[in-house]
């Protein structure tokens, strides 16, 4: 079983590579390097981030680099990012996001002459010399997403439309993006009690989702920040419902529901999403030119470009110009509230 499964790994890989960039066969392969990235292919999730930033490198460098989807199934990982660390080629293993990133943890005590970059792995207590840990600021995240809804908020109170509210459909855990978009609201200009907040009990439940969020749009919220996982997709079927509009995080949702052209994307102002793409695209840059830090941790943010707010058109039709241009800027600063 060993045997045919590291078979099957190194096909994929073949396989991968080769679609990754969309590169030519003529263009060598940098062998050592290898990433490993939770999710698939159209799920405008990690994988897809990970591969446009691959498709990028690949590009300006004219090589191709070995990418393997590790899927949607935590029971899988363990064992893939073990097989793969396994192999002598591979000198340096990216891997992503959290839950992948704790399992290559252990892979990098288990290998200390092998590079390791951790995406999304929030601990900075377990930093190794051989390891360079890049985590995503939720809070800023979560600020930046307050931000857009309270001022789109404010455009309508200004055009003589009072009363208006912004809400969040949370999971169970507790959500530091939460209290970001509380601040980011705040700063926007939205009293504390015009932000609604709804708890779901799971955060793979669209259906808990949609009824959660069809009473926060009856209490009076015209924008829903989703920080549900996948039941967030209720979320966006309810702003739909309803007319009303949403933001997504985590996930490029629109792009996701473009692409199974479902009129769900036309209530989707957009996502705020890790810029893993970027991220995927300095680290092979970095590497290949022997310039790759290890032994730190490195906390991703607006201010150098790790967050993305990645639109929608709805979002270009209802949004002030201002605005448009201010959620570019790399001066945006976020500010804790009081």
């Amino acid at each position: 079983m060993k045997v045919r499964f590291r078979t099957g790994i190194l096909a994929s890989l073949l396989f991968l590579s080769g679609c990754a960039g969309r590169q030519t066969a003529s263009q060598p392969l940098l062998s050592s390097v290898i990433l490993l990235v939770e999710g698939v292919e159209g799920d405008r999730g990690p994988f897809d981030f990970a591969r446009a930033g691959v498709a990028a490198f690949e590009r300006s460098e004219g090589v191709r680099v070995s990418l393997l989807s590790l899927g949607e199934n935590p029971l899988t990982w363990e064992r893939m990012i073990h097989e793969t660390a396994r192999e002598h080629a591979y000198q340096l293993l990216i891997i992503g996001m959290d839950g992948p990133a704790r399992l290559g943890l252990e892979q990098a005590r288990i290998f200390p002459n092998k590079r390791f970059v951790l995406l999304g792995l929030n601990d900075s207590t377990a930093i190794l010399p051989n390891t360079l840990i890049i985590s995503f600021n939720e809070w800023e995240a979560g600020w930046l997403a307050g931000h857009i809804a309270g001022h789109l908020i404010r455009r309508h109170e200004n055009r003589g439309k009072s009363g208006q509210r912004i809400g969040a459909l949370i999971g169970p855990e507790p959500s530091a993006a939460l209290e970001g978009y509380r601040c980011g609201a705040q700063a926007a200009g939205v009293p504390p009690e015009d932000l609604l907040v709804e708890k779901v009990s799971s955060t793979s439940d669209p259906v808990a989702g949609f009824e959660a969020a069809l009473r926060l749009y009856q209490e009076g919220a015209e924008i829903l920040l989703g920080l549900a996982g996948e039941s967030s997709a209720g979320l966006f079927e309810a702003a739909a419902a309803t007319r009303r509009y949403a933001i997504g995080f985590g996930v490029d949702w629109g792009d996701r529901y473009r692409t199974m052209q479902s009129p769900v994307a036309e209530a989707l102002l957009g996502s705020v999403t890790p810029a893993i793409d970027e991220v995927v695209r300095r680290v092979l840059r970095q590497s290949r030119r022997g310039m790759l830090p290890t032994g730190v941790h490195q906390m991703m943010n607006l201010s150098n470009g790790g967050l993305a707010w990645r639109a929608g058109s709805i979002f270009f039709q209802i949004a002030p110009t201002w605005l448009q241009h201010q959620i570019r800027s790399p001066f945006l600063s976020p500010a804790p509230c009081e």
